[in-house]
């Protein structure tokens, strides 16, 4: 399972405890919040992250090195 995949599996556990929470206590219910957007920033990291390590892929895929014509 990619990174990516296990930050979204928490951001789905966080929202269905939170979902649950009918008489919850303020502190566990900031606690889940603060959690929740932890996780998401860290998400939007990766996605990011991955984004521009494919456009640098591509762009090395495009434009081999120059090496010794033979």
């Amino acid at each position: 399972m990619s990174t990516q995949q296990q930050v979204q599996q928490r951001i789905i556990f966080l929202q269905k405890e939170l979902d649950s929470l009918e008489h919850y206590l303020p502190d566990t219910y900031q606690f889940l919040m603060a959690e929740m957007d932890n996780q998401q920033r860290e998400l939007v990291a990766i996605k990011i992250q991955d984004f521009y390590q494919e456009l640098s892929n591509e762009q090395q895929n495009q434009n081999p090195p120059a090496g010794n014509p033979t």
